[in-house]
């Protein structure tokens, strides 16, 4: 099962995040199982959010390359990444322009409750190639709400979709924490994965 990979990195610098990729070799030899990776920054630090054939390619990836890259980057002591199911997933909206990296937490917000919202929703018709950002998916919490985490153009890009798309049903997601993280680094698997 495909799994969103959330990532903190509040003492680490682009430097040492781009030292890491390059020492283990990401970029020009994608890691088997990596479906999406985006790297962001904001004033809380790096945050990196990849989504994963399963928890395992990871897993893999971390004890055959990434731990040893990040030992040689010197890049200081990582959050635990945090593992989501993932319930929903466009990997492909209309915009190919990843400016910002947008992580919503709703204090409550279910998966029966995503899904009858999105059937109202001009941007989830068909595979999301209407979806007016660059790409989405949510991650199932253990507590049985979601998290969301979308790529945009840029802020103002979601506050425009949020006014005209989420706005008339706001009431039915209850209060969220929005966190935006400018992008630093975005990698795509040459042949896009199925999740």
């Amino acid at each position: 099962m495909a799994v969103m990979m959330v990532l903190e990195g509040p003492g680490m610098t682009t430097e040492q995040y781009d030292r890491t990729n390059e020492i283990a070799h990401v970029e020009r030899d994608v890691p088997p199982g990596l479906i999406s990776h985006v790297c962001g920054v904001d004033e809380q630090g790096l945050v990196v959010v990849d989504v994963w054939e399963s928890e395992e390619a990871f897993g893999r990836f971390f004890e055959s390359r990434l731990a040893a890259a990040l030992e040689q980057a010197q890049v200081p002591e990582l959050d635990e990444p945090r593992f989501f199911p993932v319930h929903n997933m466009i990997p492909k909206g209309s915009s190919d322009d990843a400016g910002v990296l947008l992580i919503v937490e709703p204090e409550r917000f279910t998966a029966a409750e995503y899904d009858q919202l999105i059937t109202t929703m001009d941007a989830h018709i068909g595979s999301g190639e209407r979806h007016p950002g660059v790409s989405h998916v949510v991650g199932r919490k253990d507590d049985g709400n979601l998290i969301v985490v979308d790529l945009w153009q840029s802020q103002e890009a979601f506050d425009e979709f949020a006014r005209d798309q989420l706005a008339p049903v706001a009431d039915r997601i209850g209060p969220m924490d929005t966190r935006f993280a400018k992008v630093h680094n975005r990698i795509r698997p040459a042949v896009p994965a199925v999740a």
